[in-house]
């Protein structure tokens, strides 16, 4: 009879602290993350682009590929970082008539033009920056496109990731609902004067996240936003953070990627290697997030991401689904760290249980 009686009383305890955790948006039995990709990438290169007429062949035109770097860093290789990526390439002023190529890209040697960039992928961090130049055979920095320069150099420093995320099922979303991430990003960088201040610099920048799944019905779905900085905008003041939501479907894996470059035209300079990232995430109520970086042991939570944090209702427009705009152009408000409070709530439930269980026995 006694066993009978404490069965029944361990019973009770049992389903009052799954009362709990389903009152906390706790799921009572989580759901297994499955193995999750993770790549990233850097890469330097650049081009130089050459129109021409030929009496014989009519208008023409060719790419010239300069010296490029690509280094690159994956789950299960043990890296943090890509390394950097780095190449120079610079073609000299000088003497006409010694190669007909030569002679077409740089006007008979009367201009000369190169480049220089890095970039690297360090953890979750992008980096990238990159500077060119053309200049006369006096060595002095050419503005614009001078009439007898047929050719235009183009050059860019870019870096990436690519993983995927998991978010189990809620207590409060089964397995097969849909809701949001509220991802902030920030891209952090300028644009180095050139050795001429007079001269236009055509240096520019841009981040990009993007997040993409199918789910269980085979329906596609994408969500993205940008960042963009340009040496002639006078309103970039050296760092800016944006905040999106970014869809997903509880117990289906989903992409986020991640996308940085920077970029520059005949004469131009811009240096973003101090990092573009993710700077915070907020989840849904309950959820918890597992990702291919994690899983490559670059980090936890808090070190790749910034600050995460939970919403604090299951209703909270910032994690909830959006069918409206797919995700797209939705600007919420900034979220209050509320994880911490709730974590803090939840512990206390299921410490007076506990006691209470104690007292009980």
């Amino acid at each position: 009879m006694k066993r009978t009686v404490l069965v029944k009383r361990r019973l009770a305890h049992a389903l009052a602290l799954l009362g709990a955790c389903s009152a906390l948006g706790l799921a009572p039995m989580a759901q297994a993350a499955p193995d999750l990709y993770y790549s990233a990438s850097a890469q330097v290169y650049g081009s130089i682009y050459t129109t021409f007429t030929s009496p014989l062949l009519g208008d023409g035109s060719f790419s010239l590929n300069g010296k490029s770097d690509y280094q690159s860093n994956w789950k299960g290789s043990g890296n943090v970082s890509t390394g950097v990526a780095d190449a120079t390439f610079t073609i000299a002023t000088g003497p006409g008539g010694l190669d007909p190529v030569y002679d077409l890209v740089t006007s008979a040697g009367k201009y000369g033009m190169g480049y220089s960039g890095q970039a690297e992928a360090a953890g979750l961090s992008l980096r990238t920056k990159i500077s060119s130049h053309l200049v006369d055979d006096t060595g002095a920095l050419v503005q614009g496109s001078p009439a007898d320069l047929k050719s235009s150099l183009s050059a860019d420093a870019s870096a990436g990731w690519s993983q995927q995320f998991f978010i189990a099922a809620t207590a409060a979303k089964p397995t097969g609902s849909y809701g949001a991430i509220l991802v902030s990003a920030t891209l952090d960088g300028g644009f180095p004067a050139l050795s001429d201040p007079s001269v236009y610099n055509d240096g520019w920048s841009n981040m990009q996240i993007s997040s993409r799944f199918t789910d269980t019905a085979g329906v596609n779905y994408s969500s993205n936003f940008n960042i963009n900085a340009a040496a002639n905008d006078p309103a970039w003041t050296g760092s800016k953070t944006v905040y999106k939501k970014l869809l997903f479907q509880y117990g289906t894996v989903f992409n986020l990627n991640a996308y940085q470059y920077a970029s520059v035209s005949n004469n131009g300079s811009a240096d973003f290697f101090n990092t573009g990232r993710i700077t915070s995430i907020e989840l849904p109520f309950g959820a918890t997030l597992e990702s291919g970086a994690q899983q490559a042991g670059l980090g936890d939570l808090a070190a790749l991401y910034g600050t995460v944090t939970n919403s604090a209702t299951v209703d909270d427009i910032n994690t909830n689904w959006d069918f409206g705009n797919n995700g797209g152009g939705f600007n919420p408000p900034v979220p209050e760290p509320a994880s911490s409070a709730l974590l803090l709530a939840g512990l206390g439930v299921l410490g007076l249980l506990a006691k209470r269980q104690r007292r009980e026995r």
